[in-house]
């Protein structure tokens, strides 16, 4: 089964919240000024591989989001363009109904 356009925004929103997250080092280096950084990051092999990880990281989540959108952006396409032609929504490749109830055990 292909992706949906709710299950792309579910991946869409797991890959903005990993580079949110990785993204918090960029955002304290920003507040400091270069002495700071040199100091924190530039002083051992240690520091400098953990600045290294961490904007290897974000790039990558950063490529993974535009992927994403991309392939979001196609799927509605693909999606308006069935409806235009009078398909069916209602299958794996459209709208998939997985809506679970769960009882209260007890």
């Amino acid at each position: 089964m292909s992706d949906t356009v709710g299950s792309l925004v579910d991946k869409l929103f797991t890959v903005d919240t990993k580079m949110w997250t990785n993204q918090e080092m960029l955002y304290v280096i920003r507040k400091h000024d270069f002495e700071w950084f040199k100091n924190r990051f530039l002083s051992d092999d240690a520091s400098i591989l953990e600045l290294y990880e961490t904007l290897k990281k974000v790039c990558d989540l950063n490529i993974q989001r535009q992927l994403l959108i991309t392939e979001i952006d196609e799927r509605i396409v693909k999606t308006i363009e069935a409806g235009i032609a009078g398909r069916d929504l209602h299958t794996p490749n459209f709208i998939v109904d997985s809506h679970k109830t769960y009882s209260g055990g007890g």
